[in-house]
């Protein structure tokens, strides 16, 4: 079995989608989502659907706190949707339902607009430098 990275997130994302309609693997499906968010990328239809809607967001935060600070904040999107996922995977609160959409959304807008925070630029190459070893590892088998 050869899966490349982007194979794998779409693979990530159909065990999502199956996790989530049999109500299993609540924390699970989270991370398989936002894995699979960001492993697609900006690929396929899916993957620009994907890239749209994570800079729809940008533009949407940044206009809303120019209206009221009077100054864009263009990762604010990014920056909620990661407070309320790790929240829902703190051990103390269950996930929820939510949580595999919030980890979608927090993928999208990671890939999409959170590179515009200097400070996430790590993270974001940290996160699409695991696929390397993950399908080195899978393609082993």
């Amino acid at each position: 079995m050869h899966l490349t990275t982007s194979e794998l997130g779409a693979l990530f994302l159909v065990l999502f989608g199956l996790f989530y309609w049999l109500g299993i693997f609540a924390k699970l499906r989270a991370v398989l989502a936002f894995l699979g968010a960001v492993w697609i990328g900006s690929g396929g239809v899916i993957g620009r659907l994907f890239t749209d809607i994570g800079l729809f967001l940008q533009r949407i935060g940044g206009a809303v706190t120019a209206w009221a600070f009077g100054g864009a904040i263009l990762g604010l999107g990014f920056l909620v949707v990661a407070i309320i996922f790790l929240h829902d995977m703190h051990p103390k609160h269950g996930a929820s339902k939510r949580t595999g959409w919030v980890a979608l959304l927090a993928g999208i807008t990671l890939v999409s607009a959170a590179a515009v925070i200097p400070a996430l630029g790590p993270v974001v190459s940290a996160v699409e430098s695991i696929p390397q070893s993950v399908t080195t590892f899978i393609n082993s088998l």
